[in-house]
């Protein structure tokens, strides 16, 4: 088992994100509220995820690209436009109380939960999730590699157990066809989205967009509430 210089920074990264919180609601239960336990558990996560990301082909370096970490600025860009128009002309009416009382926090406090949040989301639902997802359809299916097929399944996959886990079920609102079709445009896409940079240009590729996201579109917040 090698463990590279990046895949090491990222599990140092992802650990010492995991000691300040959580985040995750699957995550806090499996280590009992102990700050070093969350980040042991993250850090292997995140060596495991790095392993079999390999397996998979995908690699954590940006790639494709000139400058594959501008695409995923680029991206990040793109993906808060796209929820900014979702959240405030489409569905503000739809958004929850608890959502819309956190978006009147002060800035700085919210762009800091939000990319923490974010880095760490990543590392468990795109960096190990994802690809862990991904062998285990191609051993079910009995395939000899691991097709672009598969790989688009274990994306959505992944991201659909994070938002049921992470936003569907702790909701206190009731479960709809209109709030899961939201869940779905709103929170599924983009996440899926993070994984196809991940395939396509990194993983690093991904972890900007992911958390630069939120440089812009939480001052577009601050701007309407």
């Amino acid at each position: 088992m090698t463990i590279t210089r990046n895949l090491a920074v990222v599990a140092i990264v992802a650990a010492v994100i995991a000691v300040i919180a959580p985040f995750d609601v699957l995550f806090l239960p499996l280590t009992f509220g102990a700050p070093l336990l969350r980040a042991a558990l993250m850090a292997a996560l995140a060596i495991v995820g790095g392993i079999a990301a390999k397996a998979c082909g995908l690699r954590l370096e940006g790639h494709g690209a000139k400058y594959p970490l501008l695409v995923g600025l680029g991206a990040a860009l793109a993906v808060a436009a796209y929820v900014f128009v979702l959240d405030i002309a489409l569905f503000r009416a739809m958004l929850s109380a608890d959502y819309v009382a956190y978006l009147h926090a002060p800035l700085g406090e919210r762009m800091a939960g939000y990319m923490l949040r974010a880095f760490n989301e990543n590392v468990l639902y795109r960096l190990f999730l994802f690809p862990v997802l991904a062998l285990a359809f191609q051993r079910i299916l009995g395939r000899d590699a691991i097709s672009p097929r598969l790989l688009i399944a274990a994306m959505v996959a992944s991201q659909v157990i994070n938002i049921a886990a992470n936003a569907v079920l702790p909701s206190s609102d009731p479960i709809t066809l209109g709030t899961l079709g939201y869940d779905a445009i709103r929170y599924v896409a983009p996440g899926v989205l993070w994984a196809l940079l991940f395939r396509r240009h990194g993983f690093a590729a991904a972890e900007v967009a992911s958390v630069g996201c939120h440089l812009f579109l939480q001052p577009a917040f601050s701007l309407v509430f």
